[in-house]
């Protein structure tokens, strides 16, 4: 049966009304008094609303189809694929953009079924997009589609049932969006980032490995430094133990000289002006003999008395001061150079007998280096005892030095003084330039300071 829409029949009863109304008007035109005149007029009436309804509907019609045209370019036109299935998810609509995304037209898709092209993703995804739950709001998840050639997309797949005019649901509406480009973006982006992770993961392994070998190489180096110190300690208690050696064993000898060769001498000495007394008048030679062995005896004291004072000077029994004072008088009066000595005498303690025989030694290493290599005509000594350091400066105006003559292997007058400093921890400071003479400065710990490796 036929089903009339309310155009067709509005436009029908306008039709009728006219055909009614052309014939109540011929009857009226035959015989005036064949026709009532209110029946005529009521004609005439429903004619013309007739007329104006179907006017009306005609606009309504026209308008209609405009907004169908309207709706239609837009569904035509979209950029998305807009895709209707009906109960048994089968395609009752594609717009061309869908057909453009799987690969088709329009028409080839009616009739097919959803799962040609959505198939490969979770069961749950798609019953949860074609619901006919009539409260059912809706609901996007991303999804592969599979194309007519068989390659495959991505897309956001937006559905919501659509309901009839009953409220029931009648098919499923689905919106497509493509995002293939995006993903594959994304899916390269992912494998950059995986392969930067390994990477990073391969670095940081390395890294650690490297710190390991470092932590290693670091605990090593810090035994061998220990055993170098270690070392260093004990060759400067050794050092420190073979100048207390040398020193007693200087001490030793000089008091043998003295003690018997001295005495032996002087003895000898006695006897022999005894004989040049006796000789007189009557042995002129010999007496003249007698003399010439007393003149030996006597520079063979004299030359005793200095071999004790250079084993083990009297002197060092007064202390620094008057030990260096004698050095010095000594010095200038052997080898010609004006030299002058200047003690500054601080509140600070007097170094012990074992730090001044060493620094004696040291001033006599000192002046002796510079009597041999220095060619100077004049040298300065000074002394500054202060609280907690000894300071001894030692400048001549000699020819000076080449940078790293003092680290030549042939310097031992210079690395015997910087040993000799360095038992005490002390330190030595050397200033020369070829021509412009030399300065020579040490700082000695005094007793109350002296290191824990001397104790």
């Amino acid at each position: 049966m036929k089903t009339w829409s309310v155009e067709s029949l509005c436009l029908t009863v306008a039709a009728i009304a006219l055909v009614l109304a052309s014939l109540v008007a011929l009857i009226a035109v035959g015989d005036a008094h064949a026709v009532p005149r209110w029946l005529f007029s009521l004609t005439m009436a429903l004619s013309g609303a007739a007329l104006v309804v179907s006017l009306r509907i005609r606009a309504l019609a026209m308008a209609r189809n405009a907004a169908q045209r309207r709706y239609r370019h837009f569904i035509d036109t979209a950029h998305e694929g807009v895709w209707t299935l009906d109960g048994e998810a089968r395609t009752t609509f594609a717009n061309p953009r869908l057909a453009q995304m799987f690969g088709a037209t329009p028409g080839t898709l009616l009739g097919c079924p959803m799962q040609d092209f959505l198939g490969d993703n979770p069961r749950r995804d798609l019953a949860e997009m074609t619901s006919a739950d009539a409260a059912h709001v809706g609901c996007t998840h991303d999804l592969t589609y599979r194309r007519v050639d068989g390659s495959v997309g991505w897309a956001i797949v937006s559905g919501r049932p659509m309901l009839g005019d009953d409220g029931l649901a009648q098919g499923t509406l689905l919106m497509l969006t493509d995002i293939t480009g995006r993903k594959a973006a994304e899916l390269e982006l992912a494998a950059v980032q995986i392969g930067l992770e390994v990477r990073i993961r391969m670095r940081t392994a390395e890294l650690e490995r490297s710190n390991a070998q470092l932590r290693i190489e670091v605990a090593e180096r810090q035994m061998a430094e220990h055993a170098l110190a270690e070392s260093f300690r004990e060759l400067r208690q050794l050092s420190s133990h073979l100048e207390t050696i040398k020193e007693e064993e200087r001490k030793r000898i000089a008091k043998g000289i003295h003690d018997e060769l001295g005495q032996n001498l002087m003895a000898l000495k006695i006897d022999v002006e005894m004989l040049h007394a006796r000789a007189g008048q009557r042995h002129p030679l010999l007496k003249r003999k007698v003399g010439d062995v007393l003149d030996t005896i006597d520079l063979t004291i004299r030359s005793v008395r200095a071999i004790m004072n250079d084993l083990h000077p009297s002197t060092l029994e007064l202390g620094l001061p008057a030990a260096a004072e004698w050095l010095v008088q000594q010095f200038e009066k052997r080898s010609g150079i004006a030299t002058s000595l200047s003690v500054a005498e601080g509140d600070g303690p007097l170094p012990d007998s074992h730090r001044t025989e060493v620094i004696f030694r040291i001033i006599q290493e000192c002046l002796l280096n510079i009597l041999r290599h220095a060619q100077a005509t004049r040298v300065e000594v000074g002394l500054d005892i202060g609280m907690e350091y000894l300071t001894i400066t030692i400048v001549d105006n000699g020819v000076g030095m080449a940078p790293g003559d003092a680290a030549k292997a042939a310097s031992f007058g210079l690395r015997g003084i910087r040993e000799r400093v360095d038992v005490f921890g002390g330190q030595m400071v050397i200033d020369s330039r070829p021509g412009g003479g030399t300065t020579l400065a040490m700082m000695i710990p005094l007793e109350s300071h002296a290191t824990a490796s001397l104790d």
